[in-house]
C-alpha cells in the first residue's frame, strides 16, 4: 500500500510543482504539502499562504498545506488570522495539548510531520521533475521510508 509521504516546498516555485505533479499524476494518496521547518518564524504566514494559494486550482487544495511553525505557539495563533488551517507545531505536550484544543474552535488541526518519505525541494533546480520521480516512486512504494532530498539525483 503507498504511503502518505510530504513535499517540503520553499518557495512559490515549489509550491507550483508539488500541486501540478499531483493534479497531474492523481495519486492513490496525496502527499502533504508543507512548508519547510519553522517557516513561519523566517519567512511570515501572510507570505506562505500567498505562496501556496498562488499555485492553487481549487480552494480544497489549500487543505493539503501544512504550515510549519516549529515550537512556536504564537506564530500558529498568528497563523489562525491569515487563513492557515493546517499547523505543524513541535511544542512541549503540554502546549501542544493547549494549542490543539484552541485552534479547534476554530476549525483547524495540527498535523504530525516527519511520519513518512519526505521530498525536500531545497536545493533542487527542477522542482517539477523532482517531484514526478518522487511521487511515482511514492505510488508505487519505492521510496518507502526514506527521506528523499533534492540534491539526490
Amino acid at each position: 500500500m503507498p504511503e502518505h509521504g510530504e513535499i517540503i516546498c520553499h518557495s512559490r516555485q515549489h509550491f507550483e510543482a508539488a500541486f501540478a505533479t499531483i493534479r497531474q499524476l492523481k495519486p492513490a494518496i496525496a502527499p502533504i504539502i508543507r512548508t519547510a521547518p519553522d517557516a513561519a518564524a523566517y519567512a511570515g504566514a501572510l507570505y506562505l499562504r500567498a505562496a501556496a494559494s498562488h499555485s492553487q486550482k481549487s480552494p480544497a487544495e489549500m487543505e493539503l498545506v501544512v504550515l510549519d511553525c516549529g515550537d512556536d505557539p504564537s506564530l500558529v495563533l498568528g497563523a489562525l488570522r491569515v487563513g492557515w488551517s493546517a499547523f505543524a507545531f513541535t511544542g512541549s505536550p503540554i502546549v501542544h495539548d493547549k494549542v490543539s484544543e484552541l485552534i479547534a474552535r476554530w476549525g483547524a488541526h495540527l498535523v504530525q510531520i516527519n511520519q513518512g518519505p519526505v521530498l525536500d525541494l531545497h536545493a533542487t533546480a527542477d522542482p517539477i521533475r523532482r517531484c514526478q520521480t518522487w511521487l511515482s516512486g511514492l505510488d508505487q512504494g519505492i521510496t518507502s521510508g526514506q527521506r528523499y532530498a533534492a540534491q539526490q539525483g
